[in-house]
């Protein structure tokens, strides 16, 4: 409306003049002028409609940035061992439940001992069966070499008397050997705690069948105990960032138990080789836990934000300040004392973390960009 005013205003000066060159009422002429009037000063403030709003803006400001790696994984406890029997059976008792704690040496379940038991006494038997036969030879041997100094028996006889005697040795130790065995197996079905921790797992109950640590599978598990005073997070870190992250980087390690607190951490270790699955290439990383041990708990999903570089005193402006074309960046400059217009420039960048953006030049601390 308020471009249409001024040629308004211009149709009726004119038709003004042309009534005054041409005799006309003064009444009507009078009209006419505060028509004019009137158009002309609704042209000068009444009819110019505000520029159209550049919409949210932002303020360029100087702050620390930093360029954050990502770990992704879960928390793991320093010392988690999966408990095993070393013999085959069926499990008699279990002593300790899921969230027990244990300390090393403790008793935490047992296997059935009547088979075992009854294996030990037969082949106690057998070495008392053995040294018997062990002895008799050597009475015969003593015989043989007797009479052997007598002229009476032949070199040959005294010879296999020698191995006879020998043999039934061997036998005994044999006999002994079984034996000893077949008491460890039957002490190994007392089943203990090799470490002090908390057992996180125990899926089976009494009466269960457990194949030993020797089998092709490698033995049933019975529980799964950890040493949960120290934890750690163990994540994978793109190929593309590992470059960044080294040994002894601080991180803030976020869970999503604990969505609004962060745990500090410190890296510990970085996978020499790379892990490659559906052709994208990884690396472990191990993120020890420096404060929060006994709020976190062992396989919780978690997230570490590596430190991998900090910019103190940067120029930061929001990365929805960006424009993006080809190669090029620029923002939208909202002009001094406007507020109302931009102007595109070109800037350089320098480090992001989330939604900010470290600018190396092209702007000044104070100006303020629009937001796309």
């Amino acid at each position: 409306m308020g471009a249409l005013a001024t040629p308004i205003a211009l149709i009726v000066l004119a038709g003004v003049v042309g009534a005054i060159a041409v005799p006309m009422r003064p009444r009507v002429l009078v009209g006419l002028v505060i028509a004019v009037v009137l158009v002309v000063g609704l042209a000068a403030v009444g009819w110019h409609q505000p520029a159209e709003a550049i919409g949210p803006t932002a303020t360029v400001e100087r702050r620390a940035i930093e360029r954050l790696v990502v770990a992704s994984g879960t928390i793991e406890p320093e010392d988690l061992v999966e408990v095993r029997s070393k013999v085959s059976g069926i499990v008699q008792r279990f002593h300790v439940a899921a969230s027990d704690r244990v300390t090393a040496g403790q008793v935490v379940a047992e296997i059935d001992r009547e088979t075992l038991e009854a294996a030990v006494r037969e082949a106690r038997a057998t070495v008392h069966e053995a040294e018997l036969e062990r002895d008799l030879a050597a009475i015969e041997l003593g015989r043989r070499q007797k009479v052997f100094a007598e002229g009476v028996e032949a070199r040959e006889v005294l010879d296999r008397a020698h191995t006879d005697s020998a043999r039934a040795g061997a036998h005994v130790e044999r006999a002994r050997a079984t034996l000893d065995r077949l008491e460890q197996e039957l002490a190994w079905a007392t089943i203990t705690a090799p470490i002090d921790g908390v057992v996180l797992e125990r899926e089976l109950n009494p009466g269960a069948a457990v194949a030993s640590v020797a089998a092709v599978t490698g033995g049933t598990v019975l529980m799964t105990i950890a040493d949960i005073s120290a934890l750690h997070l163990k994540g994978v870190v793109d190929e593309n960032e590992i470059g960044r992250v080294r040994v002894g980087q601080e991180a803030r390690i976020r869970t999503e138990a604990f969505p609004d607190r962060s745990f500090p951490g410190r890296v510990r270790k970085i996978a020499p080789i790379g892990t490659r699955k559906n052709n994208v290439t990884s690396f472990d990383v191990e993120v020890t836990v420096l404060e929060g041990v006994d709020v976190l708990s062992p396989r919780m999903s978690a997230d570490a934000d590596i430190i991998a570089e900090v910019h103190d005193g940067a120029l930061v402006v929001p990365e929805a300040a960006l424009l993006y074309q080809g190669d090029d960046v620029a923002v939208e400059v909202v002009e001094p004392g406007t507020g109302r217009r931009v102007a595109r420039r070109s800037v350089g960048v320098g480090i992001s973390n989330a939604d900010r953006m470290e600018i190396l030049d092209g702007l000044a601390e104070g100006e303020v960009v629009r937001l796309q």
